[in-house]
């Protein structure tokens, strides 16, 4: 997962999640607003940790050095981020919906940019001859 496409990615998510937080506050009061914004942070924050993950593993099977508890980080990943989910529910602090919707704002903009990355990629392939 190239630097770049994750930070496309970020900034578009994070472009979006300022009217989805809104339009979360309108509907929900300030638990809509607070789970839209803690769900896309989370899946932002999810996100971020799985391409420091994908280096680290690209590193490890390259040849090249790894910290030797990038595996170890990436199961952790899991248990932080359903743990967080987990803690926002169970206190009542945001509404669920408000939760599901930030966090569905990740996947259509990663599937977005990533076709625009492997559309502007095949465009600049070599011809072969």
């Amino acid at each position: 997962m190239g630097l770049e496409l994750v930070g496309r990615v970020s900034r578009t998510v994070l472009a979006l999640l300022g009217p989805t937080a809104v339009a979360g506050w309108a509907v929900g009061g300030w638990p809509g607003a607070l789970g839209v914004t803690a769900g896309g942070l989370i899946s932002l924050l999810s996100l971020n940790w799985i391409a420091r993950g994908v280096r680290s593993a690209a590193g490890f099977f390259a040849g090249g050095r790894a910290h030797p508890m990038w595996v170890f980080s990436l199961g952790l990943r899991y248990v932080l981020l359903f743990g967080a989910v987990g803690l926002l529910l169970s206190s009542d602090a945001v509404h669920p919906l408000a939760l599901m919707a930030g966090l569905s704002l990740l996947p259509p903009v990663l599937i977005v940019q990533g076709l625009r990355a492997a559309r502007t990629q095949s465009y600049e392939l070599p011809e072969e001859s």
